[in-house]
């Protein structure tokens, strides 16, 4: 049922489905097409809107029609910023003429700033009410008689290539069109103005592109498939989205670990099917879960999945004094960390004082409506993570005096509501002129009974405000190691998405700040982001307290302290804004967190995921935090697996599936401790160019491609068929970069070392050096390893310290080779040219 649907389009569908047409009553409606001057039009992207074309039709409604005639203008443009320059020389126009109560009304707006709209004018004054398409469908203004339409709108698009959203401005349809002349007509005869030539309406498309065209499809292909749907692509949609946009949801899905190689859900997966929200706020629910980080984890979760609650003015722009008082509420750790603390706080403040909590949120330039939305969201996933047995059902209290008291109360409070209810519940004001423009007057703030705030009526009815209040008090009571653990269980819901700061951000001021995705580069951080206040924290702290090459370590961009950004969202609007940021510990969150990490034959070189460059000069160090994380991510998704694997069993039968306690805190310490390392390394993005070049190949492995006896115990190693290298483990593909090392390379790092427990002495390479040491055992331990005497007694006379097991693929031959040796073996196989 739709005012504005393709009827040919679904009856043709649904097999020539009979139609019920209903046509609703409406008034006459002159159109005026009044097409903008030439000195009018937009010069430029960044040129402020023209308010003229706006102001000469209030002109033209105060000579025609006298002020005793009711009838109020409704004008439709594209967004705040033009919303903010129309209603600026509106409000001019008003004071002079005091026949006009001017009013914005788009999303960003409080609740009470967008009701002032259902208020009435003074007699003798007109309301214009200056909107976005917000008042095209989804609100309905009485006594509108006039309207004007810009025929603009800006609509939110998905570009899967580049993986950001475009709020772009764009024609509307003819459907759209027709829609807001109706505006104009449901009370009376109404007249509406074109702010365009009757042959742009005409050429106008006949209906908006369907949304499931311009967003991401992720969502949908993860409830498809829930619903055993079958192959998304095959599916007959009524209008098909693009193909391209279908691959990158899949391909997205499989990144997260929703779906497996072959697009079948996995077990996490099917439980995100089942959450209401973006699949990265769903991980970070499982997640935060996993390591006792329920209580700030929904938190963050429900505040990030509704609109932001930070107010911005008719201009877009920020109070600076609501954004001093709330500066102490800010994260130095990121926009998700932020917000946790303004919705703590909030809790505390309506536990403490509930009829403070709105000004305490006027003072600071908070909607209250979009917490009290956060906090109903917060309860809907905590419900929902207790249905899959993933959090305890909550306690009931045993003291029957308090459930007593408690059940008073809640008969109280729903006494009030009813109350409420059966009055007039929202009585329309009458609003006044001032010198600005026009505003709801003061009588009745909160509820005009008795001074009820009926919204924090509906909130205690609705939660356990104590229960909640103890949660905030655990947000508020993080200890760092709890924080930090925090920090990584909602990076790891975010991955992959990432971006880099550009290695010049140093020499730019704070407002040009830029940061690189893999997909685009020269993003900035958005005006509300934390972190555009204080990009200083994003800067890696160079390493003091080396006298000597600490020069040389800042010029070559070493630093134990470098930082990515995981953001929630990409979205362009004049510009492409990171939103909603947090930082991570580049080194460490990378190894924790890559779909893919490569490494030279040292490992002093790491690329994660094709396009984000390690280098750490230390191979010790390396080959260190490799095995560590290693042995973490294998012990991180076992945990995982038998958390979800649990949550269907019962009893004692749920009891031995779920991890045991003591393997949670083993993890949680030994993550800790991984996150406490503080190793100087390099953080670079790879160029195009760069990446297109970046294995050796199968085809041109290196010599001594083979993993060292011993450096990567306990994990399954294989040849990897597409880069080159040794695939060890899941995500880890050992020696496989080009274009730097080589073998040759790693010969002239040999040098001679005498092993101190089986006394062995010849030429090492560090790499190789690590791996003796961590396969050999001292004399008279079980397995012990041949001494010097033995080792040389059992080697054949003409042999050398270089040789090593190889085995040749062309003619199956298993030898003992120098590296040269090995070059001129396989010399012999090629084919002569």
């Amino acid at each position: 049922m739709s005012a504005t649907i393709n009827i040919r389009l679904f009856a043709d569908y649904f097999g020539g489905a009979p139609v019920v047409q209903v046509p609703g009553r409406l008034f006459p409606i002159t159109v005026l097409y009044e097409p903008l001057r030439p000195e009018e039009g937009a010069g430029g992207r960044k040129e402020r809107l023209d308010p003229r074309p706006f102001l000469r039709v209030l002109q033209a409604i105060d000579h025609k029609y006298p002020p005793e005639e009711r009838g109020d203008l409704l004008v439709f443009l594209s967004g705040v910023a033009e919303i903010g320059a129309v209603v600026e020389a509106a409000q001019t126009y008003a004071t002079h003429t005091q026949r006009w109560v001017v009013l914005p009304l788009h999303s960003t707006l409080s609740v009470t700033e967008q009701d002032k709209v259902f208020d009435l004018p003074p007699p003798g004054v007109r309301k214009c009410i200056v909107s976005t398409n917000i008042a095209e469908t989804s609100v309905t203004i009485d006594g509108v008689r006039f309207v004007v339409d810009s025929g603009k709108v800006k609509e939110l698009s998905y570009d899967p290539k580049a993986k950001l959203q475009r709020l772009q401005e764009f024609w509307i349809s003819r459907a759209s069109a027709e829609q807001r002349k109706g505006r104009a007509g449901r009370t009376g005869p109404g007249v509406c103005f074109r702010l365009y030539a009757e042959s742009d309406y005409d050429a106008f498309a006949p209906y908006p592109v369907p949304e499931i065209q311009r967003v991401a499809l992720d969502a949908l292909v993860l409830q498809m498939k829930s619903m055993g749907l079958g192959d998304p692509r095959a599916f007959p949609f009524l209008e098909p989205p693009p193909p391209a946009s279908l691959e990158t949801a899949i391909r997205y899905l499989k990144q997260q670990g929703a779906l497996d190689p072959e697009e079948n859900l996995t077990p996490i997966g099917s439980l995100l099917a089942q959450l209401p929200v973006d699949v990265v706020i769903g991980k970070m629910l499982v997640l935060g879960t996993l390591f006792g980080l329920a209580a700030p984890t929904l938190s963050v979760a429900a505040a990030l999945s509704v609109p932001s609650p930070f107010l911005r003015s008719s201009s877009g722009r920020s109070d600076p004094d609501c954004a001093t008082a709330r500066r102490p509420l800010e994260s130095p750790l990121g926009d998700p960390l932020t917000l946790l603390n303004v919705f703590d706080a909030w809790v505390q403040e309506k536990s403490e004082n509930r009829s403070g909590s709105r000004r305490w949120c006027r003072r600071r330039g908070l909607e209250e409506h979009r917490l009290y939305e956060a906090a109903n969201l917060r309860r809907q996933f905590q419900e929902l993570l207790r249905d899959h047995q993933l959090l305890e059902p909550p306690s009931r209290p045993s003291d029957t005096h308090a459930r007593q008291s408690r059940h008073r109360k809640r008969r109280e409070l729903q006494r009030i509501k009813r109350e409420h209810d059966r009055g007039e519940g929202r009585r329309r004001k009458v609003l006044r002129l001032e010198e600005e423009g026009g505003s709801s007057s003061s009588e009745g703030e909160g509820d005009p009974q008795r001074g009820v705030d009926i919204q924090d009526v509906k909130f205690q009815l609705r939660h356990d405000v104590a229960e909640l209040r103890a949660a905030s008090s655990v947000g508020q009571a993080l200890s760092p190691g709890r924080l930090a653990l925090l920090q990584l269980v909602l990076g790891r819901g975010l991955y992959p998405q990432l971006a880099v700061p550009d290695p010049f951000n140093q020499t730019r001021k704070d407002s040009d700040q830029i940061f690189h995705t893999r997909e685009k580069v020269g993003v900035v951080l958005h005006p509300t982001s934390v972190f555009s206040a204080s990009p200083e924290l994003l800067q890696p702290a160079q390493e003091r307290g080396l006298e000597r090459g600490g020069q040389r370590d800042a010029k070559e961009g070493l630093s134990s302290h470098h930082q990515i950004l995981a953001f929630v969202s990409l979205l362009e609007t004049n510009k492409p804004y990171l939103v909603n940021c947090l930082r991570l510990p580049a080194l460490q969150a990378l190894l924790l967190l890559a779909r893919s990490l490569d490494t030279n034959g040292d490992c002093t070189r790491l690329v994660a995921d094709s396009w984000l460059e390690l280098r750490v000069p230390s191979p010790e160090a390396a080959l260190r935090l490799l095995r560590a994380a290693l042995r973490l991510r294998a012990s991180w998704e076992k945990v995982l697996d038998r958390q979800l694997e649990s949550r269907g069993a019962r009893g004692e039968e749920a009891e031995e599936g779920r991890p045991s306690a003591r393997q949670v805190r083993q993890l949680t310490q030994e993550l800790l401790d991984f996150l406490k390392a503080e190793v100087p390394h390099s953080l670079r993005r790879l160029m195009p160019l760069e990446q297109q070049n970046l294995y050796v190949g199968p085809q041109a492995a290196s010599v001594g491609g083979e993993v060292p006896p011993g450096l990567f115990q306990g994990v399954e190693v294989a040849p990897d068929k597409e880069k080159g290298g040794c695939r060890v483990g899941s995500f880890l593909t050992f020696n496989c970069l080009a274009g730097t090392e080589g073998d040759l390379y790693s010969d002239c790092l040999r040098s001679f070392w005498t092993c101190p427990r089986c006394g062995l002495y010849m030429p090492f390479t560090p790499m190789e050096r690590l791996a003796h040491e961590e396969a050999c055992q001292a004399p008279g331990q079980e397995g012990e390893q041949p001494s010097r005497e033995e080792e040389e007694t059992e080697t054949p006379s003409g042999t050398s310290a270089l040789q090593r097991p190889y085995h040749c693929p062309a003619c199956q031959q298993s030898l003992l080779l120098t590296p040269t040796e090995i070059l001129r073996h396989r010399k012999q196989h090629q084919a002569p040219p």
